[in-house]
């Protein structure tokens, strides 16, 4: 199965990604050799309606994949956007305009660093009676999850889907970030892992493979099978996607007294 990236900021001069085209082609090029094929690009939502909306990004798309091809990389660049998940995306919701991730159902959305807003459950329950599944970037490096991860098994509860960013299991956001993105793996809460690249390197290159290797050692082989390989490409074909099964729980025996 071919890997895919359904969080990444390739498209150049849209956001806080590349500027330049080349150094889009040159992030484009990291990806590819770092094993992945299909990645979703996932600009910023407010600067996708402030450059065109839809339509444009769809034809900037377009025109990148074309760059590709013609530079004989094999990677494959499909349509998303980010979210930052406040009152108005309801709206954009609401008219049929969000524009999800590779034309499915699900959509990427993140929450405020070091705000948690009181609406957050009604905002993702709203956007479910919709029709769409809220898909939650970066959680691990949200402050009030940090402290509070019940309110994401909370959210994971009522059918929103986890998405960790592979530099956070690193260090490269700090050791609260790793230290969140351990618990929520560890406690399940987690569907599927993402880049969230914004460069070609040497900081927040779109790779996954080291980041995978790390999955692997904390939660098993089947595991990351699922949150590197089957989710992301379940979402990017409109599929259900699952969780880990979770692993039984050791026994405890009560330690014999000496006589």
């Amino acid at each position: 199965m071919n890997r895919y990236d359904l969080h990444c900021h390739m498209l150049p001069g849209i956001d806080d990604g590349p500027e330049r085209l080349e150094d889009a082609l040159a992030m484009a090029q990291v990806a590819a050799a770092d094993g992945t094929r299909v990645v979703v690009a996932t600009p910023h939502g407010s600067q996708v309606e402030e450059q065109g909306g839809r339509e444009a990004l769809i034809q900037r798309i377009a025109l990148f994949n074309h760059e590709l091809h013609a530079q004989g990389t094999e990677l494959e660049v499909a349509v998303g956007t980010e979210y930052l998940l406040n009152l108005e995306l309801l709206e954009i919701v609401e008219r049929g305009k969000a524009i999800c991730l590779n034309g499915s159902h699900y959509v990427l959305v993140e929450i405020d660093f070091f705000q948690y807003p009181n609406y957050v459950e009604q905002a993702m329950f709203q956007m479910q009676v919709l029709g769409f599944t809220p898909v939650l970037a970066h959680p691990e490096r949200q402050a009030t999850i940090q402290r509070k991860p019940d309110l994401l098994a909370r959210l994971v509860e009522r059918g929103v889907i986890s998405q960790i960013t592979g530099g956070s299991l690193l260090g490269q956001f700090g050791r609260e970030a790793r230290k969140s993105a351990e618990q929520l793996l560890k406690r399940n809460l987690v569907h599927l892992l993402a880049s969230d690249g914004h460069s070609p390197g040497p900081y927040r290159p779109p790779v996954l493979s080291e980041a995978i290797r790390s999955l692997e050692r904390l939660v098993g082989e089947e595991a990351t099978q699922l949150l590197s390989q089957e989710n992301p490409y379940a979402i990017a074909h409109d599929w259900k996607v699952r969780l880990p099964e979770p692993k039984p729980r050791r026994r405890k025996f009560p330690r014999l007294g000496r006589r």
